[in-house]
């Protein structure tokens, strides 16, 4: 049996909100519950350029949690402070990963305060860039309500460090035939086409669109371990032989 969700990534005051009402609007109608990445204080200067300022921002959020959306706390301001690659070595830019434990604490401690201020529950954690390590894990589990990381490479949800993981594999849409898979997309940069595949993807499969509570998580074992590492370094090394080719052919002598 095979199972999708679906995730939205950076929704802040200043979101081109016509881009977020298509993927809203597709999901209403075919009863999906997304994951939503919502930024608490965003302070980064190309999602600031993307629309106009809602000062309606957290009753537009307080209207997807009542919908069920579940909202997920999208690191704090958004703003890449370190290069490092955190435990999945997904981006060498990070808003935790490589900080000290008391800096990533307080960073937490603001991004939780800010949700309860606002009456927002945030029972999973997005961290921006996938960029993460143990120490955000220890100060998540101090200062916040989160139970649940999105991120990860595996084919199912698993339970490790004390949390439950959803992992996210694609950027966009694609057929599959078993395991639960996530869709991860940014609406501000989604185009008109990679929108028209997935409002098709989600017309023709959204029985299999599962939601939160629906799923099953199981014990982290050496196997998967294995197996999500063996993902990580296979991943790096396309990038490295791509960036190598590239380099080749920029820099190959004319004949």
């Amino acid at each position: 049996m095979v199972q999708y969700m679906i995730r939205l990534d950076d929704l802040c005051p200043t979101n081109n909100l016509k881009k977020w009402e298509r993927f809203f609007n597709l999901f209403d109608t075919y009863d999906i519950k997304p994951i939503i990445a919502v930024i608490p204080d965003n302070q980064d200067p190309k999602l600031n350029a993307c629309g106009e300022y809602n000062p309606n921002y957290w009753q537009l959020v307080r209207h997807l949690q009542k919908k069920e959306y579940v909202i997920g706390m999208h690191g704090f301001e958004h703003r890449y402070q370190i290069q490092n690659s955190g435990l999945f070595k997904a981006n060498n830019r990070s808003e935790f990963a490589g900080l000290p434990l008391y800096v990533q604490e307080q960073k937490i401690k603001a991004a939780a305060a800010i949700f309860k201020r606002e009456g927002v529950r945030t029972p999973l954690f997005i961290a921006p860039a996938h960029t993460f390590d143990r120490n955000t894990l220890k100060a998540l589990d101090k200062y916040s309500d989160v139970m649940i990381i999105s991120d990860g490479l595996l084919q199912s949800p698993y339970l490790r460090f004390g949390f439950g993981w959803i992992p996210v594999q694609l950027s966009e849409v694609a057929d599959k035939a078993k395991n639960t898979w996530t869709f991860n997309y940014h609406p501000e940069t989604c185009t008109d086409e990679a929108f028209e595949k997935v409002e098709k993807f989600i017309a023709e499969n959204h029985q299999h669109f599962v939601s939160l509570s629906q799923l099953t998580f199981k014990d982290y074992t050496l196997t998967d371990y294995c197996k999500e590492y063996c993902n990580i370094y296979s991943r790096l090394a396309k990038d490295f032989i791509k960036d190598q080719l590239a380099a080749f052919r920029i820099y190959k002598p004319a004949r």
